[in-house]
């Protein structure tokens, strides 16, 4: 996969993941609000982000073993006998099977834990089993996707049709179609066709053909991959318990309403987080051939393109939620307003960990794997008692602020290694660039004053941020690949409307 191909699926992927935050959207700002109160909404946040944290065990770090060692399978094994998918599928349900047992040993223990504060959660804790079960199997079929070139497949599902579902199960509430907790048996449930059309989809591409005899591969990497999907199962699980415990302490500490609320906070948040997400799978194949080949000029290579260019867009959908933050605090009412000082903070997190680029990936793939767990590791130890202890104080701005903490420590440490071990740096006059040129247009825009209607206020200043921001990026040429596409699609939407003879911008 080269890295225009890189470039084009991280596109297409990009503009998925739009469209399923769109449907997002379409749950967040509209049904939500007509639908379901702030502790019901929160409860469906506890759910989903317990079920991240237990389906990353359950999964016994098989998606990231697929992703680092497929390619010796594929280049050492004749077509058809590949016995990793066989194995993977096996140890897998072993771990999902060990989850289902916790889940059911430990009931009462987990129902004490949030019921003080949140009579709503005993009836519905079968949800939690379900949402865990159904997302593990989405989960073991993941990576096996960007292997068969359907990254953009994985990602349409994951984030375009679970959203959907979502919505349509909103949907069925509102209408009186269903009550509540029909509701959340079906929003529980919306995982299982996404997993059940993902396993058709590599069927089709065969890509899960389960060769069950050991082949010498297996038995020459078994102890490699045993260890290292030891270190990376217990990283995922470090750094998806930090990043799932300020919703989880809000949740204990205060109730379930404060959680969903944050949530709202959390989802406009993570929309910022668009391009690093649709950049990271369509890479891994890439990045994994080059470890392979010890090719580190390919691996700067991406490294750079990725700190700068994520930069761009993550500031760029950042700076849009930013200047329009009074507008949400009206669209939501008082009862959101304590949301929006804690957006601010989490953008800014957000922000940090995009002009970063794909450091984790890079990390993991590499032989020095390990270090990834170690600093997962810190940043957990470090990350949650700080959550705990800013939350049980500041409420969700300290949450936020442990998030900006947190973000600075994992991502500078993980800077640091790469730097001294493989002497990758990936930054330039041009990132500060983005970040001095892109603060300056966010603050100008912030400052104009407000119109009396929402919606006009809301399209003015979005339209004001997009032409000044997108100006000043392509004209200071603080990304050659972002003015490649500028130029690129603005000439083709001028021939779109007959002006092809004329320059674009």
């Amino acid at each position: 996969m080269s890295t225009p191909t890189i470039q084009r699926q991280s596109i297409f992927s990009a503009i998925i993941i739009v469209l399923g935050f769109g449907f997002g959207a379409l749950n967040i700002l509209f049904l939500q609000k007509l639908v379901l109160s702030a502790e019901q909404w929160g409860l469906t946040r506890v759910i989903a982000e317990s079920a991240l944290l237990l389906s990353s065990f359950a999964t016994l770090g098989m998606p990231m073993i697929a992703g680092k060692f497929l390619p010796f399978y594929n280049r050492y094994l004749p077509a058809g006998q590949n016995d990793l998918p066989f194995h993977a599928l096996r140890i897998s349900l072993l771990g999902l099977l060990l989850v289902v047992a916790f889940l059911v040993v430990a009931r009462q223990p987990t129902i004490s834990f949030f019921g003080r504060n949140n009579p709503i959660f005993p009836p519905y804790y079968y949800a939690l089993v379900l949402f865990t079960v159904f997302q593990s199997m989405f989960l073991f079929t993941e990576v096996y996707a960007a292997y068969a070139g359907k990254a953009v497949i994985s990602n349409a599902i994951k984030e375009l049709m679970f959203r959907v579902l979502t919505t349509v199960c909103l949907l069925l509430l509102w209408t009186k179609l269903v009550s509540f907790s029909t509701f959340v048996a079906l929003f529980a449930s919306t995982y299982l066709p996404c997993a059940l059309l993902m396993v058709v989809v590599l069927l089709r591409a065969g890509q899960l053909r389960f060769y069950t005899r050991t082949s010498t591969v297996t038995r020459r990497l078994k102890q490699k991959m045993v260890s290292y999907g030891s270190f990376v199962m217990f990283s995922q699980i470090s750094n998806i318990a930090f990043l799932v415990c300020d919703t989880l302490f809000l949740a204990r500490m205060y109730n379930f309403s404060q959680a969903g609320i944050y949530a709202v906070a959390q989802y406009f948040s993570q929309v910022v987080e668009i391009p690093i997400r649709s950049t990271q799978a369509p890479s891994i194949p890439r990045l994994a051939e080059y470890w392979r080949a010890k090719n580190m000029e390919g691996i700067q290579s991406i490294y750079r393109k990725s700190c700068v260019n994520l930069l761009i867009a993550a500031m760029a959908i950042g700076g849009v939620i930013i200047v329009n933050l009074h507008n949400l605090g009206r669209f939501y009412g008082n009862t959101y307003n304590t949301m929006l000082l804690p957006l601010a903070v989490l953008v800014l997190a957000r922000w940090i960990n995009a002009g970063t680029g794909l450091n984790t990936i890079i990390l993991q793939l590499s032989p020095r794997w390990r270090f990834d767990f170690y600093s997962t590791l810190i940043y957990s130890i470090i990350g949650i008692p700080l959550n705990a202890l800013l939350i049980h104080n500041m409420g969700m701005l300290g949450a936020a602020l442990a998030n900006v903490i947190a973000m600075l420590l994992y991502n500078g440490v993980r800077f640091w290694f790469l730097y001294h071990r493989f002497g990758l740096q990936p930054f330039s006059w041009r990132n500060g660039g983005v970040l001095l040129g892109g603060g300056l247009v966010i603050a100008v825009i912030y400052a104009v004053p407000a119109l009396p209607n929402l919606w006009a206020d809301g399209i003015c200043r979005t339209t004001l941020f997009a032409l000044a921001y997108a100006t000043l990026m392509v004209k200071a040429g603080l990304s050659p690949e972002v003015t490649q596409l500028w130029h690129k699609w603005s000439h083709k939407a001028l021939h779109a409307l007959g002006m092809g003879n004329r320059t674009a911008v």
